[in-house]
């Protein structure tokens, strides 16, 4: 009797904590689903901060390409001339012969090679004119070079000349 009268005396008690008890694992639940979609939404918004990223570099990326579509566009024969005769004249170098040879197309530009002859006094001067072609404002590569010495075999002047066959190449876009 004692269990009955127990029971009887804290009824009330006992389904109030069931009652709370069956809040509390309510509550858990729905905190759990809520918790979940949280860190859904927080891995969603770090891959869209992600793309973002990249998407901003390609903006940039685009901005450079437009840059360099602007320097490469395609030059007069007579424009690779001059500028190689100013360089040529800045370094004291002679030029014989410039000597275009046929365009070769890819996918996104344009390959133009020159077959160039220079006559340079020494190797300071022809290192010079190739520095100065390399670091032009105009993107000239060389892609060979040969170089004959044009003096006499027996001297050992070291300021002999030089006979130079350059192959530079310039490129500009489609």
């Amino acid at each position: 009797m004692e269990i009955n009268e127990l029971f009887e005396k804290n009824k009330n008690t006992i389904i109030n904590l069931g009652v709370v008890i069956l809040a509390l694992f309510i509550a858990f639940k729905i905190y759990s689903g809520i918790n979940e979609k949280i860190n859904l939404l927080a891995q969603q918004k770090d891959i869209e901060l992600k793309k973002n990223e990249v998407a901003e570099e390609i903006v940039g990326f685009e901005g450079k390409i437009e840059g360099y579509k602007k320097v490469l566009v395609k030059k007069e024969l007579s424009a690779v001339m001059g500028s190689i005769s100013v360089i040529a004249k800045q370094c004291s170098v002679k030029v014989l012969s410039i000597k275009p040879n046929k365009e070769e197309p890819y996918a996104d530009y344009i390959k133009s090679t020159f077959d160039l002859t220079i006559d340079a006094p020494n190797y300071h001067a022809l290192g010079n004119f190739i520095s100065k072609i390399e670091n032009y404002q105009d993107p000239y590569f060389i892609d060979g070079l040969t170089i004959n010495s044009s003096g006499s075999g027996g001297t050992k002047d070291v300021n002999v000349g030089l006979n130079i066959s350059l192959k530079i190449s310039t490129i500009s876009y489609l």
